[in-house]
């Protein structure tokens, strides 16, 4: 009629508005955890990619060494010469591996990159998503409990002019 509103319908709007929050938080914190997984598993993935770039690195370097050596002996190498020299090699390729990296799986490590990457993507979408919809919310919430008048905008800095407490963050 005037623009009044009974007290049990803001109450109940009030408490809808306050549930829709409380809601959207628990999607944003779930998104959240999510993003901290994936971010987890990109890490992982990027720490294996160094290790293995790191590998391939010593082994083209060891690629190198044989050749000069297979040059200097002229086509006189035995085969056992071969089979200890492959050995060794194999050896010190399993040991820069260590024991999380027995594999050189380019193919499923470049997916699981990717995967990661496009997962990280999506959370990034929902996440803005989930955000928005929550700062709409909460503007309604203040619209609904009247924290937009002027008098409560004008009075939101008043604890930056206290005088009654230090300012390196303890109270006197």
């Amino acid at each position: 009629m005037f623009g009044l509103v009974s007290r049990r319908r803001r109450e109940q709007e009030l408490a809808a508005a306050q549930n829709e929050i409380a809601a959207l938080r628990r999607r944003v914190l779930a998104t959240e955890e999510r993003h901290d997984e994936v971010v987890r598993e990109h890490n992982r993935l990027a720490e294996e990619l160094a290790a293995t770039r790191i590998v391939n690195g010593c082994l083209t370097g060891d690629l190198t060494d044989a050749q000069a050596r297979l040059a200097e002996y002229d086509g006189r190498r035995t085969v056992s010469d071969v089979l200890i020299e492959h050995d060794i090699h194999r050896t010190a390729l399993a040991d820069a591996l260590g024991e999380q990296m027995r594999h050189l799986n380019w193919d499923q490590l470049i997916a699981d990159a990717k995967r990661t990457r496009e997962a990280a993507e999506e959370w990034m979408k929902d996440h803005t998503a989930e955000k928005k919809r929550a700062d709409r919310l909460q503007q309604r919430l203040d619209d609904t409990l009247g924290l937009d008048d002027p008098a409560v905008l004008a009075g939101q800095n008043w604890q930056a002019t206290r005088q009654d407490i230090d300012r390196k963050g303890t109270s006197s």
